[in-house]
């Protein structure tokens, strides 16, 4: 072989070398990012922050056009915990549905897509994208064999994703993905349900004096007042008697559902206990307070409900109100602040129930240390 020959077998030696090398350090790279993404996919706790991940992060971090995501969702189970979620531009990137329809006519054998999708399949996997989708991989989301959603990871590279090559690591970011989904609505339902009311569906007490101390805190970083009301249903005892536990447990279901459509977002409202109901209402001072709580009051005394035998009859409510300004943040404890600011709401409950019920009555906030001042 003469020394012409050699040299050119060496260069391409040389160059081979270089290429593998080359590939060696991509895969590398891809692994390690995938490790990291699959350790922050662990870390999330929260349904809304998995997808934020998954919708907006993916994009960015995999250098992707489009990435859509499908969820089966036949009981709401997820969109219950996504009231104020709002989903990445353009639309339809993230779709639930009720039934798999979809979901089986993308994976009729629960297998992996890759390469460039037609234009039936591009249509269901991308219904809206800002550029044409050149290749694809389609992630069935599969749990205990079933299908509960499926995720799309789209390029305008159309040598991105080919049928040629194989792609352990994305299959088995679908399973972390599909696991991650789960966990975070069973965890966030189960941290609701030990927070809710069963029977009203609204907070319960223990949540309430957690949530008061927050929103305490949050009133005294953001030096605005936050009121406390206490709403008691007048001769609850009486309905009981009369007319049963039944049509008793039918006016608190219907009670807890009323408040919730009257009042803000942003407002707290839990069963403090029997036929008590508490309310927060951040950065509202005592004449909005005094106006909402005769909102509530009149609108309530207007509502009809029903026995088991259909016949009709109404209930009022006292209500009781106490707020806490700015000023009384500097130097005290947020759980003492709040024991404060629920016994003085309680206390003008007893007032309302004292002067006649079905009224309003406003209790001054005591601060923690002033008792010990007068002593």
């Amino acid at each position: 072989m003469s020394p012409s020959s050699l040299e050119r077998e060496n260069q391409e030696l040389k160059r081979t070398m270089r290429l593998m090398l080359s590939k060696a350090e991509r895969n590398e790279s891809i692994l390690s990012n995938f490790f990291e993404v699959e350790l922050r996919l662990l870390s999330c706790t929260r349904l809304s922050e998995l997808l934020d991940l998954i919708l907006i992060e993916f994009k960015e971090y995999f250098r992707l056009s489009n990435v859509n995501l499908i969820l089966f969702d036949p009981e709401h189970a997820a969109r219950s915990l996504l009231d104020s979620y709002v989903p990445p531009a353009p639309g339809n990137t993230l779709r639930f549905v009720e039934n798999q329809r979809l979901l089986k006519s993308i994976y009729p054998n629960q297998k992996m897509i890759i390469g460039s999708p037609s234009e039936e399949l591009s249509r269901e996997a991308f219904p809206v994208s800002e550029s044409k989708v050149a290749s694809c991989a389609l992630l069935p989301l599969i749990r205990e064999n079933c299908l509960i959603g499926s995720l799309h990871l789209g390029s305008n590279d159309i040598s991105r994703y080919t049928e040629h090559v194989r792609y352990d690591y994305i299959q088995h970011l679908s399973s972390v993905i599909s696991v991650c989904i789960e966990n975070c609505i069973n965890q966030e339902n189960l941290k609701r349900l030990s927070s809710v009311d069963m029977l009203t569906k609204v907070h319960n007490r223990r949540s309430f004096e957690q949530e008061i101390v927050r929103e305490l805190s949050r009133a005294s970083r953001g030096d605005y007042p936050l009121t406390c009301l206490f709403l008691d249903l007048d001769h609850f005892k009486t309905v009981n008697d009369t007319y049963g536990h039944q049509a008793g447990d039918r006016v608190l279901r219907t009670v807890g559902m009323f408040l919730n459509k009257q009042l803000r977002k942003t407002d707290f409202i839990a069963r403090y206990g029997g036929e008590e109901f508490a309310i927060l209402l951040p950065n509202c001072d005592q004449a909005r307070a005094e106006s909402v709580a005769e909102t509530l009051r009149s609108k309530l005394s207007k509502l009809i409900f029903r026995d088991e035998n259909g016949h009709p009859f109404r209930m009022t409510t006292s209500i009781g109100i106490s707020l806490c300004e700015p000023s009384h943040f500097s130097g005290f404890d947020l759980d003492k602040l709040a024991y404060k600011l629920i016994q003085a709401a309680d206390n003008a409950v007893y007032v309302s129930k004292h002067e006649g019920r079905d009224r309003i009555s406003f209790k001054a906030f005591s601060e923690p240390d002033s008792e010990a001042h007068q002593a």
